[in-house]
């Protein structure tokens, strides 16, 4: 942990401490960057790391540990909300890891921000304890993007409030469109890529384009996440070594690009097939997921991230055929994880 030279503000006195070369210089740069895309924000430490809060609420932090920086929005949501624009990373809930001389691209971090931003002007004013936990039971009930995010968020952040964007879309001839192109449209307009991702997706949940867990690119999908109190190399050597304790028993794997693989029907059980498509040892599997009865086959990816307690291992299954098919996966995987998390093979 950095010291507090006298005279310095916390956050320079925290960059002054770190005995890393290539971190200080990336996370002042950083630093630099979150002054330009927040004017009047207060600089300050929270959580033992630099911290900018607009308005009270903290948008953006960061830190660097032994062998990594990070970046943090203090939300559970805009991190998971950003996974394709997060490819490559290491990522949680909560925040991004990156080596300290690979600094985070200046256009992902303003999209971060915005993201965070977005979020603080959704959610609005903290509702009274009184009122948090039906508050909390009536958002869990709310599934469309309008009901989600309020008229005067998105108004604000966009310019035209939720109607606003259904009339100008319908008199654009959105409808015709697919969603590669209806966002193409609107970049004519908004600047921020969540927004524009969030606008065309609520325009096809209200034309009936869309079903609610269903994206535009990747079909249905899902994903499990449990963390294991074990180390990376560990587990990987598990599951290269031992797949029947998560594909399924019988089965047979080489984890090479490439190869395929089966697993055995059982009883109440169908068979499965696939093939292998991406290998990064310690970190991540790709492969295709097809069981018997299924047309297409699914894609499904294991991605390993160390955490304090253990390892975070992390199931993401797209392309899945229907709502009733991400449903039984989210159950299969479940069991699975919880199989591995107790030191057994899956049922």
């Amino acid at each position: 942990m950095a010291t507090n030279p006298r005279g310095l503000q916390p956050i320079d006195a925290y960059l002054a401490g770190l005995k890393n070369p290539a971190a200080k210089k990336t996370l002042e740069a950083l630093r630099l960057q979150l002054r330009k895309l927040l004017p009047g924000a207060v600089e300050t430490i929270s959580y033992q790391m630099p911290t900018f809060k607009v308005d009270g609420k903290a948008v953006a932090g960061f830190a660097f540990f032994k062998t990594h920086c990070g970046y943090y929005p203090f939300s559970g949501s805009v991190v998971p909300a950003l996974k394709a624009q997060l490819d490559g990373y290491a990522t949680s809930k909560s925040g991004v890891t990156f080596p300290p001389d690979e600094p985070l691209p200046a256009k992902l971090v303003k999209t971060l921000v915005q993201a965070r931003l977005a979020e603080i002007a959704a959610n609005g004013k903290k509702p009274s304890a009184t009122k948090k936990a039906a508050a909390k039971k009536a958002a869990a009930k709310k599934t469309l993007i309008t009901e989600r995010v309020t008229d005067s968020a998105v108004k604000e952040a966009t310019g035209r409030d939720w109607k606003g964007w259904m009339r100008a879309l319908d008199a654009a001839g959105a409808g015709e469109l697919n969603h590669k192109q209806l966002v193409a449209h609107l970049a004519r307009e908004v600047e921020s890529s969540w927004w524009r991702q969030s606008i065309a997706v609520a325009y096809e949940q209200a034309r009936g384009k869309r079903i609610v867990g269903e994206t535009a690119a990747m079909g249905f999908q899902v994903g499990v996440v449990r963390t294991l109190p074990v180390s990376a190399p560990d587990l990987w050597e598990r599951i290269a070594t031992q797949p029947e304790h998560w594909l399924g028993a019988g089965a047979t794997l080489t984890l090479e690009p490439g190869a395929g693989y089966e697993v055995p029907k059982r009883r109440g059980v169908p068979g499965v097939r696939g093939e292998v498509r991406v290998v990064k040892p310690r970190q991540r599997i790709r492969m295709t997921w097809q069981p018997e009865g299924w047309r297409k086959p699914a894609t499904l990816q294991l991605t390993l991230v160390p955490s304090k307690r253990g390892v975070s291992l992390r199931v993401h299954m797209e392309k899945l055929p229907d709502a009733k098919a991400r449903e039984a996966m989210r159950e299969h995987w479940s069991s699975v994880l919880e199989g591995l998390h107790g030191g057994g093979a899956s049922r």
